[in-house]
């Protein structure tokens, strides 16, 4: 499986009046993982999206070699052979998927198998996906309808997809945002496996820690340029702090802020929010949430830990009121939450609990809307007028850093990391003026972040706590959960199995993770 040489030379692509690359040059070499780092919007997906030929460039050539006897070259504008599109497969940050399909019928959309009278063959389909999944270690319900699948299962069925194609130059943009640490280590140890067999493989990424230990050459954008490409030695594999230091102040283009630690936490302190027995049925009979039981006190920021799928989710909209069906007891503030029955039910469970959601598409944005009427989604009556609302929306777009800082764009039109600041923007500025706020959950608060928004983001949470607030934290992300909490609960099948301090190692917390005894 020899990849090709992917030559990006000088491109520029501009959506409107808003440059998204100005100019930017790469070479994609075959058997090295490629990693792309730089600030949110600074141009890292589009030109994963240029180089698959899904952005419209308006300047700039995109060549590719093979060695067998391919050489394509797509200046901007110009249409792709077909081969181009054989050659390149991209796995993107938002899911490309079809909701009512099942995920096999989804992996093999548009490759379909088949057999005689050209017959869908569902049974070599099948066949096919289970001995990839097998090879590669991504594993996913074949027979489980897209929609009920899990944020990280969807993830891996989109990278399956690409794979299932036969793609020999794999595009990836933010493929770990929605993966566990373990989960992120099986993804890199295939990507791995797949460059060592001569695959041309990038990856988008705002992990650090992924890139210093499996990338063997790395790419800084900052503001649709290129502005640092080069390999990774061995010897800083070695020595890490100083490429980390080096490759952070080229995506800041200066030097990075501090990070952000827990307040201290009185020992007298009250207990918040205590949850008792709380017990969640889907739909097929599993109980997604088993007699969960946790206690957040006043001040203090409690990290959850745990593998997509083992019940993070539906512990935040439990806790949000958004599922009817759970039983068990939620007490906030010496007072127990009664079920949400009606919309009046709801807007008081929203003004006691700042809550974000981990996919921001379906819970957290309207992509059609404008970014200032997402900034003050659900304050509709609350705001004194026209002027005041502006301010606020200006406000947050600063406070938070969400580029480009126009509040008339489309939020649609964003970055994936612009559109997580301006719902974790919106929701923990909103702490500023709500004096009934008590509780603060964060469902995966810096997926796909860059470093700059993460400490804005992590600062706001500590200062939450700093006010008194209860936090809890979800997080698939252990080194933002040791930087931020008071302690970690790791959860595993609806239920929390241990309680850790945020010193614990990776190994320690993974163990826990898969549910291991000796954790």
């Amino acid at each position: 499986m020899r990849g090709p040489v992917m030559k990006i030379e000088d491109i520029a692509v501009r959506y409107g009046d808003c440059w998204s690359i100005r100019s930017a040059t790469i070479t994609l070499e075959p058997g090295v993982i490629h990693a792309i780092l730089g600030e949110n919007g600074a141009g890292k997906s589009t030109l994963l999206k240029a180089a698959a030929g899904f952005a419209p460039r308006v300047a700039g050539t995109v060549r590719i070699e093979d060695g067998r006897g391919f050489g394509a070259q797509d200046a901007a504008g110009d249409p792709k052979p077909q081969a181009w599109t054989n050659a390149i497969g991209m796995v993107h940050q938002h899911f490309m998927l079809v909701s009512a399909f099942t995920a096999l019928e989804n992996l093999v959309l548009g490759s379909e198998p088949t057999g005689s009278f050209g017959r869908l063959d569902l049974a070599k389909a099948r066949r096919e996906a289970e001995a990839l999944m097998e090879t590669t270690g991504l594993r996913v319900n074949l027979d489980a309808r897209t929609s009920d699948l899990a944020v990280g299962e969807r993830q891996r069925l989109e990278i399956l997809r690409v794979l299932y194609r036969g793609a020999r130059a794999i595009l990836l943009d933010e493929p770990t945002a929605v993966l566990s640490p373990l989960e992120a280590e099986e993804l890199y140890t295939t990507l791995g496996a797949l460059a060592e067999g001569g695959a041309t493989i990038a990856v988008v990424t705002h992990r650090m820690d992924e890139v210093l230990r499996f990338a063997g050459h790395v790419t800084i954008m900052r503001r649709g340029r290129t502005v640092l490409s080069r390999p990774i030695t061995a010897d800083e594999r070695d020595h890490p702090k100083r490429l980390e230091d080096e490759l952070t102040r080229a995506i800041m283009g200066g030097e990075p802020p501090p990070e952000a630690s827990p307040p201290a936490l009185a020992e007298d302190a009250e207990v918040a929010l205590s949850i008792e027995d709380l017990v969640l049925v889907d739909a097929a009979g599993k109980r997604v949430l088993d007699g969960l039981c946790l206690a957040v006190k006043k001040g203090e920021i409690v990290g959850i830990a745990g593998i997509e799928g083992n019940g993070q989710r539906e512990l935040v909209r439990a806790v949000a009121g958004l599922e009817p069906g759970v039983a068990g007891s939620i007490v906030l503030g010496g007072a127990r939450l009664p079920a949400v029955r009606s919309t009046e039910d709801l807007r008081k469970r929203r003004r006691a609990i700042a809550v974000v959601h981990e996919d921001r598409h379906a819970d957290g944005l309207m992509l059609d809307a404008t970014v200032g009427d997402n900034l003050v989604l659900g304050e509709l009556g609350q705001i004194d007028g026209p002027a005041a609302e502006a301010a606020l929306i200006k406000r947050r777009i600063d406070r938070f850093g969400v580029n480009p800082p126009d509040a008339a764009r489309r939020a649609g039109e964003l970055s994936g990391g612009n559109q997580q600041k301006v719902v974790v923007g919106r929701a923990l500025d909103r702490i500023e003026a709500s004096p009934e706020r008590a509780l603060v959950v964060l469902g995966q608060p810096t997926r796909g972040v860059d470093v700059g928004a993460a400490a804005t983001i992590h600062g706001a949470i500590v200062a939450a706590a700093e006010k008194g607030l209860a936090v809890l934290v979800v997080s698939a992300d252990l080194g933002e959960l040791r930087r931020l909490a008071h302690r970690i609960l790791v959860l595993h099948r609806g239920r929390i199995v241990t309680e850790l301090p945020p010193t614990s190692s990776d190994d320690v917390i993974g163990r826990a993770m898969l549910g291991m005894e000796d954790a």
